[in-house]
């Protein structure tokens, strides 16, 4: 049986199901495809076992040379790189996953914080920490035992920009699978009088989610409703809207396609994603989607009838026609975000 350590900074456990779930997801498949996974969690306390998956904490004593693969999902250089440093001689193969920030030049990328979220961090040293992260990151990424998987060609194409070099190969792209909740089932909407037209699930802190870009989307149309789920505060520092109703909860995951059934589409805006996995998700259960113009998007969504994509300067202004959304009718695009193939495509990278 071949075997694989998985390194993550935190981890889906009893007390917290959330953690990192789609390391998790990616972990039941691949024991699915008969390959032992252990986790290494960097928060873990104690060992446990989730679901099938051994997690283990820092402090355990590993044998790294029975493992046929290690795969660092979002390496940070406190905990997985000097991991990785420390025992190179012992590990056969590394295998990168970039999902995000741990390879970009953040103060590039991220947008400002809303004007009442004050930041703690110190732009200049945000800018070091960078440089210096990018730096180490090269240099392990030069290792002959060193591969990379990326979420996204657009994930690909700017973590060389800020690398300033190219791995094309010993790199390849795979999607965040889909949840099999959303990739099972297919939307049918149902009427009802409790539920308004559209919806958002988002966190509210946070520019980057752009709730603000819903907001606008409604004052825009003050004949259409919107719910927007999510926790945070934004709605402590802005009005809102008679037209639109905030309920504070998380949604489960699997319980989301119940509750897209109550709606006539989604508005999913973002001014930063490497993918936008609920975004996909929400497109591919076929509900009409109403995303971003970005390049990630595109990406990611060209192709489904029911995906309408709005630049995020026009939310202010856009006038939407109801019955113009239409919920997707032919499924073959789905299959680029299909869970068993993805993590098929992933563990013949992994393992080879």
């Amino acid at each position: 049986m071949k075997s694989i350590l998985v390194l993550a900074q935190s981890y889906p456990s009893p007390e917290n199901i959330y953690n990192l779930a789609f390391v998790h997801s990616r972990n039941l498949e691949y024991q699915k495809k008969n390959v032992k996974v252990t986790v290494l969690n960097f928060s873990a306390k104690t060992n446990y076992v989730y679901e099938g998956i051994n997690v283990v904490s820092p402090d355990s004593v590993l044998e790294l040379s029975q493992y046929d693969s290690v795969v660092s999902h979002a390496p940070n250089i406190r905990n997985h790189i000097l991991f990785l440093f420390k025992n190179l001689t012992k590990i056969r193969k590394i295998i990168f996953v970039f999902h995000g920030h741990e390879v970009l030049e953040v103060g590039k990328y991220y947008p400002k914080p809303y004007k009442w979220e004050k930041s703690t961090e110190n732009s200049f040293f945000r800018w070091f920490y960078d440089k210096i992260k990018l730096k180490i990151l090269n240099k392990i990424l030069n290792s002959d035992k060193v591969s990379i998987i990326y979420v996204s060609e657009w994930m690909r194409s700017e973590a060389n920009k800020c690398l300033k070099a190219s791995y094309s190969s010993k790199e390849i792209i795979v999607h965040n699978p889909i949840n099999y909740s959303f990739y099972e089932r297919k939307y049918k909407y149902k009427e009802t009088e409790n539920y308004s037209d559209f919806i958002t699930i988002r966190p509210l802190n946070g520019s980057k989610y752009a709730v603000d870009l819903v907001v606008a989307l409604a004052k825009a149309n003050p004949s259409l409703s919107f719910d927007i789920y999510g926790r945070g505060d934004y709605f402590l520092h802005n009005d809102l809207p008679e037209n639109v109703r905030h309920i504070d909860k998380f949604i489960p995951q699997n319980s989301i396609p119940d509750l897209l059934d109550n709606y006539k589409a989604v508005v999913m805006p973002t001014r930063l994603d490497a993918q936008g996995v609920m975004m996909c998700e929400m497109a591919s259960y076929g509900i009409p989607t109403i995303v971003s113009d970005l390049p990630v998007c595109h990406e990611m969504l060209d192709g489904f009838s029911n995906v309408y994509f709005i630049k995020n300067n026009d939310f202010l202004n856009k006038k939407i026609n109801i019955l113009d959304l239409i919920p997707l009718s032919e499924f073959e695009q789905v299959d680029r975000f299909n869970p068993e193939e993805l993590a098929l495509k992933e563990l013949s990278f992994i393992l080879s």
